[in-house]
């Protein structure tokens, strides 16, 4: 299905109740989950290239919207080098905070008090110190609240909030060294290695249940797993083998999902990124797959299935092929349907 009879070149982004966001070449489109035809909301982010009308060229330069949180009365976008906000209220798109980077952030994460967090994505070869930011005023303005030192880590992955316990975790890689799981209960003015030290738990993100953190490994030189760890042990079980690294995960109700990417530094032949699911956690079911697209993908980006952040109860798993077949077009399946 299409988010929009006609349109191609979606993204899904974010969803919130029956809202699901998603960005068609630079503008931001809010459908209804259950009737996706019916676009509620549409905001035209600002060019920052003459050039960038293709979606190629948008590939190339890494534009658009990264990810998207809804926030007090506004929407908190990520684009490469500097952060948005759009107020819902006055419907009014104002520049809120410039990453000194450069870059951009994979993920934005909100608490349970609204407080919203993002960190650096970089290439940082020379292992510079890599910050991660806090914003208490709805994503108006951002304070560093942490920073992994020099020659510390190469990159922050990801932060997530864990509904059960009110924490926040975090994702960092590259090396062994580098690559770690982290906890902190106090908003940052500590923060705890869990598991760290191979490229198996070189993760990316992870997903929260109960009685158990998931995630999948991404170990481009390496045979790649899902794994989980039991909270109450630490003890960390091996789910299942997968074809190659896994970046992205969601879930729907209580069903979760990884995703594979194709990647040039891969020791897995495959070039489909490939779709995986569980219904209790346990026992893991390969779903689909999408063959990597003719553009080369250190230019023009990895092969990857994307998913919306947010909870999703809606009985229905959104995705969006990326540089693969059937690129940029909003995928939905019942959940009942796949087990």
């Amino acid at each position: 299905m299409h988010a929009k009879p006609g349109t191609k070149l979606m993204k899904v982004l974010t969803i919130v109740g029956r809202k699901l966001y998603a960005e068609h070449l630079g503008a931001i489109l809010c459908v209804d989950a259950h009737d996706p035809t019916e676009v509620n909301l549409s905001i035209n982010l600002p060019r920052q290239y003459p050039f960038e009308a293709t979606e190629l060229s948008r590939r190339f330069l890494r534009l658009g919207a990264h990810c998207l949180q809804e926030v007090d009365k506004g929407l908190v976008l990520v684009v490469k080098g500097k952060i948005l906000r759009y107020d819902l209220e006055g419907k009014r798109l104002s520049h809120s905070f410039r990453t000194p980077s450069g870059n951009r952030s994979l993920f934005l994460c909100l608490d349970l008090n609204h407080d919203l967090y993002f960190s650096e994505y970089i290439g940082n070869e020379d292992r510079q110190p890599v910050h991660i930011y806090q914003s208490r005023d709805g994503g108006r303005s951002f304070v560093v609240v942490h920073t992994f030192p020099v020659k510390s880590v190469r990159h922050i992955h990801g932060i997530f909030h864990d509904p059960y316990t009110d924490t926040l975790w975090v994702t960092t890689g590259d090396t062994d060294a580098e690559s770690g799981i982290w906890v902190t209960e106090n908003g940052f003015r500590s923060l705890q290695k869990i598991l760290g030290d191979s490229q198996q738990t070189r993760a990316v993100q992870l997903l929260f249940t109960r009685a158990h953190v998931y995630f999948g490994s991404d170990a481009p030189l390496e045979k790649n797993f899902i794994y989980r760890m039991e909270r109450n042990s630490s003890r960390i079980e091996k789910l299942q083998e997968v074809e190659s690294p896994v970046f992205w995960g969601c879930m729907v109700g209580e069903h979760l999902f990884f995703s594979t990417v194709v990647e040039p530094t891969s020791i897995s032949p495959m070039k489909l990124a490939y779709l995986w699911g569980s219904k209790d956690g346990e026992h893991w079911k390969r779903i689909t797959g999408f063959r990597k697209d003719i553009w080369p993908m250190r230019l023009f980006q990895y092969g990857q299935i994307q998913f919306p952040t947010g909870k999703n109860d809606t009985g229905y798993l959104f995705f969006t092929p990326f540089a693969t077949e059937k690129h940029g077009t909003i995928q939905r399946l019942k959940v009942t349907d796949l087990f």
